[in-house]
């Protein structure tokens, strides 16, 4: 299993637009092969700082997932309401601790 964590820095004036766009995303994501889990969350400090947190189970997944339309669309129409580029990084599980 991989998990992908992706912070987005978001325009405070921006913040209802993104989060109906990322809920339109992760309904879409959810029903993808491979994806074991996609869920978004908004700091509890600041409004307009969000993560996704996505479990896949395999980098073909990620893959397909990265091309899907839905995925392609939420890129391209979050770009305007974003302060930059997300900070997206692939992690694992350490093997033995639970």
């Amino acid at each position: 299993m991989i998990t992908i964590v992706a912070n987005f820095d978001v325009k405070s004036d921006c913040v209802d637009k993104f989060i109906k766009l990322a809920g339109d995303c992760t309904r879409s994501t959810r029903k993808e092969n491979g994806n074991l889990s996609y869920k978004v969350f908004q700091s509890r400090d600041d409004e307009t700082k969000f993560t996704f947190i996505e479990e896949w189970l395999n980098d073909v997944a990620i893959e397909k997932h990265n091309e899907a339309p839905h995925f392609k669309m939420f890129i391209d129409l979050i770009a305007p309401l974003t302060n930059g580029e997300p900070s997206i990084e692939q992690i694992m599980r350490v093997p033995g601790i639970r």
